[in-house]
Order: C-alpha cells, then structure tokens, then sequence
C-alpha cells in the first residue's frame, strides 16, 4: 500500500486548487484585456477615419477635384500619427488615394462591392479581412462620403500584430506575477500546513508511547483550539489509563501475594502430613489451619468476583422496601462471640424497625463488611453504635466504633482494593482488604454514597445514603 501523510496530501490538493484558480482568474484577465483592447484601437481608428474624412471632404470641396498628391500627404500624416493605412475608394471599390508610398498595394485589387453595398451611412467598424482583400485580419473603420452626387468611401486599417504583442506581455507579465505569487504562497501554504499538523504529529506519537505504556511524558500543545482541547484530552487519557495501570500491577501484586500466602500454607501443612513430618496427634489441629486457609482463598474469590461484575455492569440490584434494623441485628449474631470477647457494648438498636428502599441482598453484604470492619477495630470494653435518619428523601445509616481512628492518609485510601492499615495486618492477618471496596462498589450501584469520618485515638464512623422511603418507629 502506498505510503502517504495528510501534510503532502494536503499540500498537493492545496497546490492544485491554487494554481487552477489563477489559471482560470488569468484566463478571464486574458480575454476581458483582449476584448478591451481591441475595443479601444477600434475606436481610436474610428476617430483617425473621421479625421480622415473630415480633412477628405474638406480638400474636395475646397479645390473641386480629388488632388491625389494632397490627400496621400494628409493620409500620411494621419498614418504617421496612428500607425493605420488610410485608402480613400470611389463606388466602384476602386482606391483612389493610399497613405501608403506608391504603388499602392490597394490599386492591384478593387474592394469588394458586397463590402461597400452592405456598409451603413454611418460607416462601420470591425475585425476581418474585409471580405478577403486583406491576407488575414485586421481592424478596420470605414466611412461612407457624399460629394457632389458622388459617393466615396474612407478605410482605415490596422494591424493585429499590436494585439498579438499585446496578449504577448499581458501573458509573460502573468507567467511573472503568478510565479512570484504562486512561489510567495506556497512558501505560506507549506509553513502554515507543517505548522498545523506539527501537533497531530506530535500526538500520534504521544498516541503510540501511551499504547506502548509509556506515561512518562506527557503532551503539550500551547494552540487554544481544537488541537489544544484534543491535546488536553490526550493527556486525560492518558493519565486515566496511568491510573489504570498502576492499578493494575497493584491489583495483580495485591492478588499473587494474597493467593501465594494462604497456598504456601495449604502446601507445606498437607506435604507435612503425606510425608509424615507432622505426627498424627496433630492432624487435626493443621487440618483446621488448612480449612481456615481455604475459607480465606473462598473469600477471595468471591470478593473479587463481585468486584469484577460490578465493573462489567453485570451486577444487577433488585429493590425493595424492608427493615434493615434486622439484617443488623442478624450480622451481629456471627460476631456475637468476637463481640463478647472484647466485652463491647452495642448502642442504637433501640427503635423497631427502619425501612429503605434497595437491595436486601447486596445491603446485607454492606452491613455484613462494615459490622466486620467495626468489630476487627474496635477497642477492648469499648462501643459499636448505630444511628439513623432521614433528610431530603434521603435515608442515612451510620455505624461507629470505638478505637484508635484513622489517619487523614488512611482515611483516603480505605477504600482501596486490597489496602490494609499497619493496624489492620496486625489484627486481621486473615483479611484481603476488599470488604470495604465492596461496600463503595455496592453502595454507588444503588446510587447512593459511603463516607468515613475519624478522630484519631476515639472513633471511627462509616455512614451510607440512600435514597430513603417513609420508616416507621
């Protein structure tokens, strides 16, 4: 396929269309210049020809005869001046007098009676060979004369050769101008079109390093126009798909680490076994380290699928109204030990019932991460407290707990994928650090929001929005 680039291309187009418009402006110049010409010689000759019958008719009248010698002296003079041939016929075609020096060209020929007898009294113009009596083309003026009961007539003649050499250096004198010109605009046309396509050059090859992953230089285009704005899109782009990249070396860090561990574990526990390393009277105990391992890997998966569904859009929500008050009082059963441990104190409960309007599947997966969060964090002898509420048609749950709170840094990347405090690696070596992505994943599924607050060293609080329904107390 034949290489090509939207610089020559354009260049080449440009080119051809400039060049076919002086060639037709010229064209146009060329004939309006030669029709002008020609009209102006034909009335300049009209005006020697009337010159010339003024001083023929001035001459007869004053002698009474035709004094050849006088007129082919006054003829000459007017030739002299204007550069035509003057011949004075009788009506008969027959030149009389000629400003030309004998013999007279004229005399060899009579001029053609059907050029006489369809000349008007008013004489006559035009661009012939009269008929055929000259060999080729000339301007000729005529002018009929009544003298006497005679009739004569007055012709005038010019040669074309001063419109050929007119047309000549109008041509060469364009050839010039347009050569300048055409030199001049190309010389525009290329800087202006390198100077255009300098940023599309400039983004495709920003185009290819970010496709080949290369984020590190970014482009800049200082035009405030469509390239600028396609540049800063560029850009957005790419920093969008930085973000995405870095997120997904993380993403599979975060997973290999996560799947190598509890694998590693599962491993060696079962290879101590087969081969006996382990005692039998200890089976039992490793085997239980081994189920709690593969929980952990089954957590994993299932966090991860959900996070995936989520971001394929294939994760549908089915709402409803219900009382969530339950579904809490239910989650907290699977922690009622952990809970009893700590010897924590559960605050809020007190009213019957709160409805919302979502999903009680995907909500009690929320409750179910974030009663988690709060029993793993919450300090010894210390609170877990709800609270509800609703303003502008929106219902708000809050879950609260005691504890040595989160940082600001923390605070921004707790809903990270896999982002476990230094605390939470201490307390929960078991965890992933997906629940509370889940929770921010589900929550804006349901359009809804999710917001932290903490005060380090007494709090930490997760309050969710929903678009709410009527509750009752």
């Amino acid at each position: 396929m034949r290489k090509s680039s939207i610089s020559g291309e354009f260049f080449y187009l440009s080119s051809v269309f400039l060049a076919a418009a002086v060639v037709c402006i010229g064209a146009v110049l060329l004939v309006v210049s030669g029709e002008y010409y020609k009209s102006d010689k034909l009335k300049l000759l009209d005006m020697f020809v009337e010159k010339a019958v003024s001083e023929t008719s001035g001459l007869i009248q004053e002698t009474g005869y035709i004094d050849e010698e006088q007129l082919h002296e006054t003829y000459s003079d007017l030739s002299a001046v204007s550069g035509a041939d003057f011949t004075l016929v009788d009506a008969n075609g027959v030149a009389l007098v000629c400003s030309e020096a004998p013999p007279c060209s004229h005399k060899k020929n009579n001029f053609s009676l059907t050029t006489l007898e369809e000349m008007p009294d008013g004489g006559y113009h035009e661009l012939s060979s009269l008929n055929n009596y000259y060999n080729g083309d000339y301007f000729n003026s005529a002018c009929k004369i009544e003298l006497g009961g005679e009739v004569f007539y007055v012709f005038g003649r010019m040669s074309m050769s001063s419109l050929s050499d007119y047309i000549l250096k109008l041509v060469l004198i364009m050839v010039i101008v347009t050569a300048i010109i055409m030199t001049f605009i190309f010389v525009i046309l290329y800087m202006t079109t390198k100077r255009m396509l300098t940023p599309i050059r400039e983004m495709t090859m920003a185009a290819k390093r970010f496709g080949e992953g290369d984020f590190s230089k970014k482009l800049y285009v200082s035009e405030d126009n469509e390239f600028g704005f396609l540049a800063n899109s560029l850009n957005q782009m790419a920093g969008s798909l930085e973000h995405i990249e870095e997120a997904r070396k993380s993403f599979v860090s975060n997973v290999s680490h996560e799947l190598k561990t509890p694998m590693t574990t599962i491993g060696g526990f079962i290879d101590g076994i087969l081969d006996g390393t382990i005692p039998p009277e200890k089976h039992e105990h490793y085997l239980k380290i081994v189920s709690s391992e593969v929980d952990r890997l089954a957590r994993l998966v299932r966090s991860m699928l959900n996070i995936s569904k989520y971001e394929a859009g294939e994760l549908s929500i089915n709402k409803e109204d219900f009382d969530i008050v339950p579904v809490i009082f239910s989650t907290l059963l699977n922690f009622e030990k952990r809970i009893d441990e700590k010897n924590v104190d559960v605050r809020g409960l007190g009213r019957r019932s709160f409805i919302i309007n979502a999903d009680p599947d995907l909500i009690g997966q929320v409750i179910y991460n974030l009663v988690e969060n709060a029993v793993k964090f919450v300090n010894k002898n210390g609170y877990i407290e709800f609270f509800f509420s609703e303003k502008d048609g929106m219902s708000f749950i809050t879950i609260r707990n005691s504890g040595d709170g989160l940082t600001k840094d923390e605070i921004s990347k707790v809903f990270e994928r896999f982002y476990k405090t230094d605390e939470s690696r201490g307390m929960d070596p078991t965890g992933v650090g997906l629940g509370l992505s889940i929770v921010s994943s589900l929550i804006k599924l349901h359009g809804g929001t999710v917001t932290v607050r903490s005060e380090k060293g007494r709090y930490t609080e997760f309050e969710i929005s929903l678009k709410g329904t009527d509750s009752s107390i």
